[in-house]
């Protein structure tokens, strides 16, 4: 193996021990029901300037890591953001919106796509939405919020970089530095919202009301829904990579392919920074863990102490494997994919949107997790690439080009 694939380096994988052997995920029915995922799908594809982000093979990396295929699914294009974020904050401010609208001029019916033409702006702009953020969560919510017409008041901690606070503050939003970690944030958005009747969007029980965090992850499922649109016919992927910091999306993906594939899903591994292993510990303990801490790592968006009690439902039955990587694995897949060695299509990648495929790639290349996660000739992995270059003066210094130096502007 050449030195441009991370498949050596330090790494830990979890077995849960208590995940039920069944086609079912006990909980997906009534935290994703059929009904408020369509709706969700619905309302996302009717957005302006929405269209499926791209589901790139990577031909030449599972040649030389010596599996069937690689699949990568590039977020960084989406509606502009440059993370999967939109479709779960996004459709969740949607839905407070036009419940507040509803319930200020008794409208029985309302949908985000009644929202974007201004006919409802003066009762939507007395919504105030808020949210704690390390960059991608903030951005949507702020998106979202100048889409649909409310007030957006985004807390952020104090090491969150200039541009992605202007990147938030760009979108209309207000935006509020704490002077400590991102859960100082968290605490200071949670009672300025109690206090002041703001809404606080969130995957986890922090929300203000519990259907938040339910819209959330109804919205992630889009995703999901473009994947199996896009993947060739024939059986499923056998593995999936999936990146968490509360664990919204992975409980998503335990979900989604236990409805669609029942038995036959894929085999799920759920990715954590070492210093943030909340759900690694979770499923060690089988009830949910919490890391204290700075939670210090690149991989900003993956900094989460607790594990969102909806998210840990779905995966207590539905992760086969929790696995822990370092940052410089995520470095490394960072300039894997923008220097494309092995014929590959060149992909910019963000720090915490590499992180699935890098440990794909650390499992693949050691001997004993090889064989644990039955990777081998005939395997195909899925990875979701959750989050472009948010910051393109980090991702210059970490891979040593721009990123429209990469690929095209607008497509990172």
């Amino acid at each position: 193996m050449v030195d441009i694939l991370p498949t050596s380096g330090s790494f830990q994988l979890v077995h849960n021990r208590h995940r039920k052997h069944s086609g079912t995920v006990e909980g997906a029915d009534s935290i994703l029901p059929a009904t408020g995922t369509a709706a969700a799908r619905r309302e996302i594809s009717a957005w302006p300037n929405y269209e499926p982000t791209p589901l790139a093979g990577l031909p030449g990396v599972a040649e030389r890591i010596r599996v069937g295929g690689i699949w990568y699914k590039n977020e960084g294009g989406r509606l502009g953001v440059g993370s999967f974020k939109p479709l779960g904050g996004g459709f969740a401010v949607s839905r407070i919106v036009a419940r507040q609208v509803m319930q200020s001029t008794g409208i029985n019916r309302l949908s985000s796509i009644n929202l974007l033409n201004g006919q409802f702006a003066e009762d939507a702009s007395r919504v105030t939405v808020t949210c704690a953020t390390d960059g991608n969560h903030g951005r949507a919510v702020a998106w979202a919020a100048s889409r649909f017409g409310c007030r957006a008041v985004v807390y952020m901690a104090s090491i969150v970089s200039p541009f992605r606070e202007e990147a938030i503050a760009a979108f209309g939003a207000e935006t509020v530095r704490s002077k400590g970690t991102h859960e100082d944030a968290a605490r200071e958005c949670r009672a300025d919202a109690k206090k002041l009747g703001w809404h606080v969007v969130s995957e986890t029980e922090n929300a203000t009301e519990p259907q938040i965090a339910l819209d959330t992850l109804a919205g992630y499922t889009t995703l999901f829904d473009e994947i199996h649109s896009q993947l060739p016919e024939g059986p499923p992927p056998t593995h999936m990579f999936v990146q968490a910091g509360v664990g919204g999306l992975a409980g998503t993906a335990a979900a989604y392919t236990a409805q669609l594939w029942g038995v036959d899903r894929p085999i799920l591994v759920v990715v954590e920074a070492s210093s943030a292993d909340c759900i690694c510990r979770s499923l060690l303990e089988g009830e949910p863990a919490t890391v204290n801490g700075e939670l210090e790592t690149i991989m900003a968006g993956l900094a989460a102490g607790e594990v969102s009690g909806y998210a840990w439902k779905l995966l207590r039955e539905g992760a086969n494997f929790g696995m822990t990587i370092e940052d410089d694995a995520a470095v490394a897949t960072m300039r894997l994919l923008a220097d494309a060695p092995y014929g590959d299509q060149p992909l910019v990648g963000g720090e915490s949107g590499v992180a699935g495929l890098a440990a794909a790639l650390l499992a693949a290349g050691d001997p004993i997790t090889r064989e644990k996660l039955g990777l081998d000739e005939s395997a195909t992995i899925l990875t979701i690439g959750t989050e472009g270059a948010t910051d393109p003066t980090v991702y210059r210094r970490i891979v040593g080009r721009q990123p429209k130096d990469v690929v095209s502007e607008g497509s990172w």
